[in-house]
């Protein structure tokens, strides 16, 4: 794939929970076995960051999303991004994180992902 092709993919996963249907996206997106390296805890397959997002979410607080910056070279993708939540109390997550994405046969096979809160 190309670095275009691959940098459309992260475009598609950073705005997953815009979706009508979240898993159907993932699914397209996401190999079976991915696996998403967020810290102390992974997230496992299509299903897992469905899971993921929805947390995110909370009460129907939402989830707003973008990417700052993206850099290809072969399979891997860097991302820059940031996130707001509106989930409400302890939930709520704000800040920035950076991830490195890898790529087979055209899905996410796995992430490594680093996030820094805001104040």
């Amino acid at each position: 794939m190309s670095n275009e092709e691959n940098f459309e993919l992260v475009r598609r996963f950073n705005q997953v929970s815009k979706a009508d249907d979240v898993l159907s996206v993932l699914n397209e997106i996401l190999a079976s076995n991915f696996v998403a390296h967020n810290g102390d805890e992974d997230v496992r397959g299509p299903e897992g960051w469905r899971q993921f997002v929805l947390d995110a979410q909370g009460n129907g607080g939402g989830v707003e999303t973008g990417i700052d910056e993206l850099i290809g070279e072969g399979n891997l993708v860097a991302e820059r991004w940031w996130i707001r939540s509106n989930a409400g109390g302890d939930a709520s997550i704000n800040g920035h994180g950076m991830t490195m994405h890898r790529i087979v046969d055209g899905k996410l096979q796995e992430n490594w992902a680093v996030f820094q809160p805001e104040n």
